[in-house]
């Protein structure tokens, strides 16, 4: 069993610890159902305490109130579960146990035992884990010297145990309060070390090897190894294949494993990622949604084993004959008559397939867009022979019990992929999903019975069977803007001639010469490439070129799978381009999620990952309803990692996603808190940062300086901000300096401020923000301010929004009709009642101001009965 977290919430105050729980069974048991809720006989499976023992320990704690259940008393088969008083009990004991760990070191790469019962352990950790495995000392360890250099646990056997928890629940032994991370330690601080630390990791966790003795004093503080222990897989069978699965642990070498592996995978993602890390120089037979691949040629050779399911009531002979007049006709090799049942038959199974002759080498064979009949015959090809080269099979469910026996025993399997686990695949290792953290982890589980989580690895290189380059090319016979100047620094005149030859040639480019000027003219040569072929140059040049160049690398020939790798580097030019290209090929083709997805775990993703998940969240809306699980997980964790800059796009999809699935107000505020913490800490200009500011300051305008006004106007959409537009435009008003910036840029301020009082802001985070209405006072402040300006209208830029505004509010106080407007004809009727308003045309309405527009199409009035009022200004 494995456990989802013991219900702390960061910031949970924990009341004074009650001690630890002394009755070995009562704290056995407790920790059994803080994984999940269970029967009596389960509990006593999983304990190992007799029956009877369970069942009068949970009567005690019955009448402690400690645990309670799903049926009345007594009754077969009821589920136990903790009560809020059990939790209570459980978090003392924990609580309890890490006060003996004082004090704590300062290394965040120690770790103690704070207790064992059997297996089962509770480790305090100083921070954060970087895999669910834990390398733990068979003795106490020794200290050989002084030197930080040394762990002070050398020539120590070790053990490996798997976190049994989402992850490390942090403590602050001083305040008695639930930490959501641990505190950085500034060691540039001398009271860093003079205050000591206070903050620990508890997390529980079980050994690989049961029967491992453990001779460690609860509290002792150590350190990992340095060299490699014994890794916690048998390394004859699980660490000298051919071919990487996975890792588990930075000291473990990868997982290669030498025989047969069942993976249980049910949707498409989790597929995809086993074909992708399987795939290296194997028959790969799959539906084949979520990789790339060329065209198809399938084996003739297997339509002597279709032709037997497709007739089986035919005698070996005409089943042969008609075998061999369908091969004729396939390949055109003579002109041959098949027979007509033979022929629907066929057509209606493999469809337009094409059929080769050739031996089938290592590849992609893709059973989308063919029938059951034609895949069983596959899989009977592949298994006809033993010298195969590496087999991977994505096995449909409905496939008969021979096939998948021979299959199971071939000697070149090397993957098989089911929807659910199958008896006749139960001789092999099993990887399924793993239930407590996002893909690439999944669970490995031995035919032994030992079990601990793998996290996938994408060996993808460039070949031409992993990546199909679509055809396409580039109009414009310009460099694109911005890398003109990179030219003109090269001095070398002869280095100069070469990149005007490159010139010459773009953008078809000249792949032959190209190659030639590769080694001593990297410049020349990348300018000089077909889009084709542009990425597998970069990926020999990047490191020789400045990243800029990539403006230039066309996105249809750009690998999906290489994307993370590409957003690392280009600059923002790029990735705006990048964007804009992705979005259109996910909504065109939803299942390209899926080879873009990066193999890499969310905690330690990336700058380029980050950017993936951000468009991966940013296109939700158009994406299968079986990635939203791992857009939730895995893309929000990878996206707040390292937010790219412009992030507007994901949050909205963050927040499409958590009101899609109706989620509770208190998870949906709980991810919206997250990101505004880690929106405050980004550099200035990101996009999560300025909504951040938006919403601290929401009730605080005053405080707003020009540098966050200007970017929360400019980057954020007009309906996230107008709510506060009132109030924000009559701050500014008053003050010269921020008057002078208005005056300098335009603002689109008549369809911010004339909306209904009442009317939802549409920020996330502000959705319980009312917009007020346009207070009579702004029209007198700004009436003064203008007064002067009049006779220069048009002199500055910003000028014409506040005009139109005054003139809107003028006409409606004075109860005539609105003039025409200056950054739209109609923009003074938003300040009109609605019934005054007469017919527009759809011309009339989007000649001027697109926000202006939008209001008068949707009929949007912010006429409301104060603007006829006449206050005066103290």
């Amino acid at each position: 069993m494995v456990s989802d977290g013991s219900q702390i919430k960061p910031g949970e105050h924990l009341q004074s610890p009650s001690g630890k729980i002394r009755s070995r069974n009562r704290r056995r048991l407790l920790n059994r159902l803080a994984d999940g809720g269970a029967t009596v006989s389960e509990m006593a499976t999983d304990s190992g305490i007799r029956v009877p023992h369970v069942s009068a320990e949970v009567r005690k704690m019955r009448n402690d109130a400690l645990v309670d259940s799903d049926m009345p008393p007594g009754s077969r088969g009821a589920v136990l579960h903790l009560t809020d008083k059990g939790w209570d009990a459980v978090r003392s004991d924990e609580w309890s146990r890490a006060l003996e760990a004082l004090p704590l070191p300062e290394n965040d790469n120690q770790i103690c035992i704070l207790s064992r019962d059997g297996p089962n352990l509770l480790i305090g950790l100083m921070g954060p884990t970087e895999s669910p495995l834990i390398l733990i000392p068979d003795k106490p360890p020794e200290i050989i010297d002084s030197t930080e250099s040394s762990s002070g646990t050398e020539g120590v056997p070790w053990s490996w145990a798997a976190i049994r928890e989402r992850g490390p629940r942090w403590l602050d032994l001083s305040s008695m309060e639930s930490r959501s991370s641990p505190l950085p330690m500034d060691r540039s601080r001398i009271d860093t070390f003079s205050e000591g630390r206070s903050v620990i990791g508890i997390v529980r966790a079980r050994l690989l090897d049961e029967g491992r003795p453990i001779a460690v004093a609860p509290g002792r503080w150590f350190s990992g190894p340095i060299h490699r222990p014994v890794p916690p897989l048998p390394e004859n069978t699980m660490h000298r294949g051919p071919w990487v699965l996975g890792t588990c642990h930075k000291m473990s070498p990868d997982i290669r494993p030498k025989t047969a592996v069942a993976a249980i995978a049910g949707d498409r993602l989790p597929r995809s990622m086993l074909l992708k890390s399987s795939r290296s120089s194997a028959i790969v037979i799959a539906n084949l949604g979520g990789i790339d691949v060329s065209s198809i040629h399938y084996p003739v050779e297997s339509l002597d084993h279709w032709i037997e399911v497709a007739h089986p009531r035919l005698s070996d002979s005409e089943r042969s004959k008609r075998c061999q007049s369908l091969k004729d006709r396939i390949l055109g090799n003579r002109r041959s008559k098949t027979e007509d049942s033979t022929w629907r038959r066929f057509r209606r199974d493999w469809g337009q397939s094409e059929f080769t002759s050739e031996p089938i080498s290592p590849g992609f064979i893709d059973t989308r867009g063919i029938g059951s009949a034609a895949i069983e015959s596959l899989v009977r090809w592949v298994s006809s022979v033993q010298e195969r080269p590496p087999i991977v099979v994505d096995l449909p469910s409905d496939i008969p019990s021979d096939v998948a026996i021979s299959l199971s025993s071939h000697p070149s399997l090397r993957m098989v992929i089911l929807a659910e686990k199958s008896p006749h695949f139960s001789n092999l290792d099993q990887l399924s999903q793993d239930p407590l953290r996002p893909l690439p982890w999944m669970m490995l589980e031995l035919r032994s019975g030992k079990s601990l989580p793998v996290k996938l690895v994408d060996p993808v290189t460039h070949s031409p069977d992993s990546v199909s380059m679509q055809s396409g090319g580039i109009s414009d016979n310009d460099l694109p803007a911005g890398t003109r100047f990179l030219i003109e620094e090269v001095e070398d005149q002869e280095y100069s001639s070469m990149i005007r030859s490159a010139l010459s040639q773009y953008p078809e480019g000249n792949e032959e010469w190209a190659n030639r000027m590769e080694a001593s003219y990297p410049m020349a040569a990348w300018i000089a490439s077909p889009p084709r072929t542009r990425w597998p140059r970069w990926q020999r040049l990047g490191k020789r070129l400045d990243p800029r160049w990539l403006v230039m690398m066309d996105f249809s020939f750009l690998p999906l799978e290489r994307l993370s790798e590409a957003a690392e580097v280009a600059p923002e030019e790029a990735l705006e381009e990048f964007s804009e290209k992705f979005s259109e090929l996910l909504r065109e083709a939803p299942d390209s999620a899926l080879r873009a997805r990066p193999t890499m775990d969310s905690r330690n993703a990336s700058s380029g990952t980050s950017w993936v998940a951000a468009q991966l969240l940013a296109n939700s809306p158009w994406l299968p309803n079986s990635l939203h699980g791992d857009l939730m997980k895995w893309a929000i964790d990878a996206w707040l990692c390292k937010p790219p800059e412009k992030s507007l796009a994901a949050l909205q999809g963050v927040m499409w996603l958590y009101t899609r699935e109706d989620m509770e107000s208190t998870e949906i505020d709980g991810i919206l808190r997250e990101i505004i913490e880690k929106g405050r800490e980004l550099e200035h200009g990101n996009e999560l940062l300025i909504w951040s500011n938006l919403v601290d300051r929401s009730q605080r305008i005053a405080e707003l300086e020009v540098e966050q006004i200007g970017p929360i106007l400019y980057s954020l959409p007009l309906s996230w901000w107008s709510a506060i537009s009132p109030d924000l435009l009559f701050n500014m008003l008053e003050d010269d300096d921020k008057f002078d910036w208005l005056l300098m840029n335009p603002v689109p301020w008549p369809a911010a401020i004339l909306r209904k009082p009442g009317e939802t802001c549409k920020a996330p985070a502000l959705n319980e923000l009312r917009h007020r209405g346009c207070d009579p006072e702004l029209r007198v402040l700004l009436s003064r301010r203008m007064r002067s300006r009049v006779e220069a209208e048009g002199t500055f830029p910003g000028e014409p929004y506040l005009l139109d505004l005054l003139d809107s509010l003028d006409s409606v106080f004075e109860g005539r009709s609105p003039k025409i407007g200056r950054t739209h004809p109609l923009v003074g009727w938003l300040a009109q009642p609605l019934e005054k308003w007469p017919y527009f045309s759809t011309n009339e309405c989007i000649s001027g101001d697109a926000n202006v527009a939008e209001r008068i199409m949707l009929k949007e009035s912010g006429f409301h009965d104060g603007l006829s009022e006449s206050p005066t200004l103290d």
